[in-house]
């Protein structure tokens, strides 16, 4: 285990339309905490994932360990099972769980004790899911000493017994169960310690995900690290906008595919036509009866193709049928574009002419300055 311990031991992109758009970004220095459930139980109870490959579990009611009485999850195996020369069998007495001046050696209270302080039985399993660097898993095993009663322990150490005789422990009683939370509309995701993923990129079930300072996730936006995440917070491997693919220009939409036989609307208002093989159209009129210059920008006169109620909507009137406008999130509100995508980090003028401003999660904000210093009252609108 590459972490430093306190522990001693003992024993999508989506498929495109065309080609793959080549945006792919490199790595950085951002940390990432993968949270991935144990893939062994031990007396028929799952130890808690710690991140990182590590899990950790108290046994009540006996001392001992073996084969026997784990469980293992599919595609997990033993390390000793293909590499009995590298990897020892754990089985046997475990040890005792330690308590200094009061403070149990729990992996929460790594970084307050000695070093080494904390003997643990390890099992280690490897797995081929792909989902760390290393294929090692690790399950640290210790005792609750047999003069402690469970029901004096706190919840932060009572969420890892496990009882040896099959029965529950209570563990989870009074304590704050890992997992996706929702808070004044940004979802947010609590670790077995009992606190929130923040400045930190997370990886769960096969997605990952970026967390700000506020442990708030981010959705549809660009992360510090200058990857694009999508409307469901997940990491992707593109940027929306235009890319140039074997001298064509082509344009990236916010699901991942290019844009194909539709209009798209750039940030600069400009709309532009791709055709059934995802390039921009220049020079002609596109199907739907707009002519697009050399550049590919529509000219912004009727349409020849279309009735006349009609005709003088524009592109984004007949390749837009989505239900744009604003949505419900929770307690906040969102406001959908005609691209199906929201608006982040910036303004919106509604059609009763009022300024709104939306975040980095896309969410209305109200009673407080934006970055570019207008303020917005409670019900989000900026008063001249």
């Amino acid at each position: 285990m590459k972490k430093k311990s306190f522990f001693l031991m003992l024993g999508l992109v989506a498929a495109f339309a065309v080609s793959s758009p080549a945006v792919v970004f490199a790595d950085t220095n951002i940390s990432t905490i993968t949270m991935e459930p144990c893939g062994a139980y031990l007396f028929e109870w799952r130890p808690v994932d710690c991140g990182n490959g590590r899990a950790f579990a108290i046994l009540v009611g006996g001392n001992t360990i073996e084969e026997r009485n784990v469980i293992l999850n599919r595609g997990y195996d033993y390390a000793y099972t293909n590499y009995s020369n590298i990897y020892s069998r754990p089985w046997g007495q475990v040890p005792d769980l330690v308590n200094v001046n009061g403070v149990w050696a729990i992996p929460e209270n790594e970084g307050i004790l000695p070093e080494g302080i904390q003997p643990v039985t390890r099992i280690i399993l490897l797995t081929n899911n792909k989902k760390m660097a290393t294929n090692e898993r690790y399950v640290d095993v210790v005792h609750l000493p047999n003069n402690v009663d469970t029901s004096s322990l706190p919840p932060e150490v009572r969420k890892y017994l496990i009882n040896v005789d099959g029965s529950d422990a209570g563990a989870y009683e009074g304590t704050i169960t890992a997992g996706w939370e929702t808070e004044d509309g940004y979802k947010k995701y609590r670790k077995n310690d009992g606190t929130f993923v923040a400045n930190s990129w997370m990886a769960l079930d096969g997605k990952t995900y970026y967390f700000n300072e506020n442990a708030h996730l981010l959705v549809d936006t660009i992360t510090p690290d200058g990857v694009y995440v999508n409307s469901n917070g997940e990491k992707t491997s593109y940027m929306p906008g235009w890319a140039q693919v074997d001298g064509e220009w082509r344009y990236i939409k916010k699901n991942g595919y290019y844009a194909s036989n539709s209009w798209i609307q750039d940030t600069d208002g400009k709309w532009y036509y791709f055709n059934l093989a995802c390039q921009v159209v220049t020079n002609s009129t596109t199907p739907d009866g707009f002519y697009v210059g050399p550049d590919g920008v529509w000219d912004g006169n009727a349409s020849t193709a279309v009735s006349e109620d009609t005709k003088s909507l524009g592109p984004g009137f007949i390749a837009n049928p989505i239900n744009n406008g604003w949505e419900a999130v929770g307690n906040s509100w969102k406001y959908k574009l005609e691209d199906g995508s929201y608006v982040t980090n910036a303004w919106k003028q509604d059609t009763d002419g009022k300024w709104y401003y939306f975040d980095e999660a896309s969410l209305m904000v109200t009673n407080q300055t934006t970055p570019d210093g207008y303020y917005v009252g409670a019900d989000g609108v900026w008063n001249e």
